[in-house]
């Protein structure tokens, strides 16, 4: 584990090669076919079309760079673990693909991982967080990870959470989703508590749930000053910041992922976003990662929901696009090279070694790294970055 947004003209001619739209067809002669698997149908349809479109954008560029002829297959998955099944069998069965991109959400991922590792496919996790998803394959891992793992985000965002409030130890909420994303975040969450003497309060919302005042009120009541928001959508924390406000409960600090992006603004007002931070690897007022967002504009006419997303597929292209110009037909051979990049390159922003032996993981916990992001007053909720993660410990978050 190491450190580490191309204009319409570019998709234009993208999508006139068939690359990227063209789900159903690929070429005889292209160097590889990658098959991606996202939820298209079902409850988070934005992971897949920003992992679409972060191709679309990145493809061509990769294809240049590294002299390639890439070809993609698209599957829904609808969000699902068997849905995953079924399209992991007809990629690798009937398209034969090259390397599998996603599934973005954790448990249609896992269902899928010892088949991909027994194809011997290398395979690009871009949003799944999960930590037991990497690696895969025994001792030769065939699975990189572009998107941080949730251990990570939890060990990096959890030196926010548990700071001392005021000059008083902090009394930790934390509202997840019920699901293995956020069972893994509340478990996670709650040994730390132990381990540091913090009392740590949970309380869980099934996805698309419309209400949370009950749990708001049971956070106010147990004296939490310090919030953690874990959902996979933004709508999600729009409904709980929204009843928080409604029962009139304001901790000192409330933070959250980067998923707060997915609709939240849209959903949500400026009162209701005062106050809350998200923390993400990358910083989103960048040189690179602005450039990244108008590209996306001028191909798609708005905002990305999952920017980030769209940031991890350019890192996975580019690190697959090296591994395969190395490699060429054999697999093993395109996962060995992947594991041994030099760098990889971002439009400009350039990561070292970001891989190695047994390590599919491209962020580390450095939170010299990290950065806290928030939003400003603005009906639009401008992103502004506050700094990194440990600025934001020592100054006082």
């Amino acid at each position: 584990m190491h450190t580490r947004w191309t204009a319409l003209a570019l998709v234009t001619t993208f999508l006139a090669a068939g690359c990227g739209s063209n789900a159903e067809s690929s070429s005889d002669d292209s160097d590889a076919v990658i098959g991606v698997i996202g939820p298209k149908t079902g409850p988070a349809p934005q992971f897949y079309e920003d992992t679409k479109r972060g191709i679309e954008l990145a493809a061509p560029i990769i294809e240049d760079r590294y002299d390639l002829d890439l070809d993609f297959v698209y599957a829904d998955d609808a969000g699902s673990p068997e849905g995953a099944s079924r399209s992991v069998q007809k990629l690798l069965n009937e398209d034969d693909v090259d390397a599998i991109f996603g599934p973005p959400q954790s448990a249609p991922a896992l269902q899928i991982a010892d088949v991909i590792a027994r194809s011997r496919r290398p395979y690009f996790l871009v949003s799944a967080g999960n930590p037991a998803l990497v690696p895969t394959g025994g001792d030769t891992n065939y699975a990189f990870r572009t998107q941080w793992s949730g251990a990570v985000l939890n060990d990096v965002n959890s030196q926010v959470v548990f700071a001392d409030v005021d000059g008083e130890k902090a009394v930790v909420g934390v509202a997840y989703s019920a699901d293995a994303f956020g069972q893994a975040t509340i478990a996670q969450y709650r040994e730390l508590g132990e381990q540091l003497g913090v009392k740590v309060v949970g309380e869980s919302m099934q996805s698309g749930a419309t209400d949370f005042t009950a749990g708001a009120k049971r956070l106010r009541d147990a004296g939490v000053n310090s919030m953690f928001f874990n959902f996979t959508s933004g709508s999600d924390i729009a409904t709980v910041t929204r009843d928080m406000k409604v029962v009139g409960f304001d901790p000192a600090r409330k933070t959250t992922t980067s998923n707060v992006l997915a609709n939240y603004r849209e959903l949500s007002n400026p009162a209701e976003w005062e106050g809350l931070k998200f923390v993400e690897r990358e910083d989103l007022n960048s040189p690179t990662f602005k450039k990244i967002l108008a590209e996306y504009r001028a191909a798609y006419g708005e905002e990305p929901q999952l920017p980030t997303v769209v940031y991890n597929v350019y890192a996975a292209l580019d690190a697959y696009g090296q591994g395969l110009k190395a490699g060429g037909s054999d697999h093993e051979a395109v996962r060995d090279a992947i594991e041994s990049v030099a760098s990889v390159n971002v439009e400009g922003s350039i990561y070292d070694k970001p891989f190695g032996p047994g390590d599919g993981e491209f962020y580390d916990d450095d939170i010299d790294n990290w950065h806290v992001m928030g939003f400003d007053d603005t009906p639009e909720g401008n992103i502004v970055t506050e700094g990194t993660v440990a600025e934001c410990i020592k100054l006082g978050c």
